[in-house]
């Protein structure tokens, strides 16, 4: 599923540069169209078609990186199931709000932000625990009062 969304990708950016503005020359139009050939060859049919469809609504970039539960596209909040099948990599999916072929970054990217925050869950390894830890823009927790102390407010 990988190659096919680096394809996707590559062939969203090739399209782009040929429907562009800018004037191209023909050899670097017949280099682009090659390669845009070599691309829909590797895409499996139901995704290009999905991806021709997306081209003809005028949905540009058609495929979309999903983050924190939200479209790429229309970063409009996705469904949870819908976000953990994408997360779980299981399939490539489209929004249901704009209908972009929605896929989730690599592991490699994601691994990082995962590890820090499993290292600040064990404090046993030697590290401190969430608490003591200052976390900029966050105020920290307020202590709790007593239980008594609670009861008598209450009864005031």
């Amino acid at each position: 599923m990988d190659k096919a969304v680096r394809a996707l990708e590559d062939l969203s950016a090739t399209d782009s540069q040929l429907g562009g503005d800018a004037t191209l020359t023909a050899e670097f139009v017949r280099a682009l169209e090659k390669r845009r050939a070599a691309l829909r060859d590797a895409i499996p049919e139901a995704f290009l078609v999905a991806y021709d469809a997306l081209g003809r609504m005028g949905r540009r970039p058609a495929v979309v990186q999903v983050r924190n539960a939200h479209c790429g596209g229309c970063y409009l909040r996705l469904p949870p199931q819908l976000d953990s099948v994408i997360r779980h990599r299981q399939s490539l999916r489209s929004c249901p709000h704009c209908r972009r072929l929605l896929y989730s970054p690599a592991p490699q990217e994601s691994e990082t932000a995962s590890a820090t925050k499993a290292e600040l869950e064990h404090p046993a390894k030697g590290l401190p625990s969430k608490r003591l830890l200052r976390i900029p823009g966050r105020r920290p927790a307020r202590e709790r009062r007593p239980s008594a102390a609670r009861s008598a407010r209450r009864r005031v």
